[in-house]
């Protein structure tokens, strides 16, 4: 299946930035906050590690059975990098899935930030011919579960990996 190609999107706030490999010294600023480990694990990256996931990020699958897209998120009126959104998506049957998730630095978080540029990714992507969106939150990750429900996911029974698989309807888009 040809894939669209990712392309910068803005809203009132933000620039969604098509990731680069350039990204990867400044974002590792941005993800040096251990807090922002609590709910998902891990440890914040190095440049080495954060370059190396970019690489593959960028080429995506080798297998072309999906689509990677991800953006950098870059605060309009101060060009500060405050985090990504990213999309994986692939076609099953009739529908177009995009599993997604984002993330935001903790200095910016509480101003509506991730749940902006969500839903401009979202926009993107349902404007692409997505028909359903998923994303896996902790369950005690309240701020994550807004940001889900403000998108139109709702929770489902489905626990993989200790996380809570949210789901949309099917668009009204298709």
């Amino acid at each position: 299946m040809p894939w669209p190609v990712i392309e910068p999107l803005v809203s009132e706030r933000l620039t969604l930035e098509p990731l680069s490999l350039d990204h990867a010294r400044p974002m590792v600023d941005v993800l040096s906050d251990h807090t922002m480990y609590t709910f998902t694990g891990g440890e914040p990256p190095t440049l080495d590690t954060l370059s190396t996931r970019y690489a593959s990020q960028i080429r995506g699958p080798a297998d072309g059975s999906q689509a990677w897209f991800n953006w950098i998120a870059r605060q309009q009126d101060t060009g500060a990098l405050i985090g990504f959104v990213q999309a994986t998506v692939a076609s099953r049957w009739q529908d177009t899935l995009a599993e997604i998730a984002w993330v935001i630095d903790p200095a910016h978080q509480r101003q509506g930030f991730a749940s902006e540029a969500t839903a401009t990714m979202i926009g993107w992507l349902h404007a692409q011919g997505v028909t359903r969106l998923t994303a896996h939150i902790h369950p005690e990750h309240a701020a994550s579960q807004r940001v889900a429900h403000r998108q139109g996911l709702r929770p489902t029974s489905s626990i993989e990996d200790g996380e809570v698989r949210w789901e949309s309807p099917i668009s009204s888009q298709t």
